[in-house]
């Protein structure tokens, strides 16, 4: 095992607590951030825990080596369409869903220490009694899917693209048309008072409601408040 370092609280910890600590934390951040269990951010963060584990380690086996460099390269794709909220196709989704999923990478993690020839043998054991048990987890959470990986379909994102385009030029247009005020107001863009024609001021408004209903996911989906 190489020599690492933890910080100032897991520093007290054996090294064998701290690294699944620190691999439990990257796991369930991909989680959170995309509020479900396997989604558009997993893949990364999956591929960080298994570089975790191979830092601490100090040297792992061929094919967890490139299951944690692809990892980091289709994360690093996912992790953009999650920040741009981008469509990905059938290819990502399959692979977040049986490679790189959470339960994948712990179960890699679990299985690398045993090599053959510089190759784990419970390697694809491991993924494949991963991916059954994703599909029985989908199966028992139905109708709630643990699984979101952005818009259902390339059309529907543009849709979304081209609805918030409209709303954001028609708001621009409310804007524009509320800095005159019915009374020949001119309204100021930072609620301050301003002077009207007769000279007299006219105290600050009121800060505008706010929009209807949030379209957003929510804190945490069902699943992950199950979880």
């Amino acid at each position: 095992m190489i020599d690492a370092y933890w910080g100032v609280i897991l520093t007290s910890l054996p090294w064998w607590i701290a690294a699944p600590l620190v691999q439990l934390a990257v796991l369930v951040a991909g989680m959170a951030l995309d509020e479900t269990y396997v989604n558009r951010t997993t893949v990364f963060t999956a591929a960080i825990a298994v570089h975790v584990h191979g830092l601490v380690a100090g040297d792992v086996g061929l094919l967890v080596g490139l299951y944690a460099d692809l990892g980091l390269i289709v994360g690093a794709y996912g992790l953009y369409t999650y920040v741009v909220d981008a469509y990905v196709g059938a290819a990502f989704r399959l692979v977040a869903f049986f490679l790189y999923s959470p339960l994948s990478a712990f179960l890699v993690i679990l299985t690398a220490g045993p090599t053959l020839f510089g190759i784990e043998p419970l390697f694809v054991p491991a993924l494949a009694l991963a991916g059954y048990a994703n599909l029985q987890l989908r199966e028992y959470l139905a109708p709630s899917d643990p699984y979101y990986f952005g818009p259902e379909s390339e059309a529907a994102f543009e849709a979304a693209v081209e609805a918030a385009s409209e709303a954001g030029a028609d708001g621009d247009a409310d804007r524009r048309a509320d800095e005159t005020t019915g009374d020949g107001t001119a309204a100021s863009t930072d609620g301050s008072a301003v002077a009207r024609d007769d000279g007299e001021i006219d105290p600050p408004g009121a800060e505008p409601a706010a929009a209807g209903d949030s379209s957003e996911r929510g804190i945490l989906p069902e699943f992950m408040r199950r979880l």
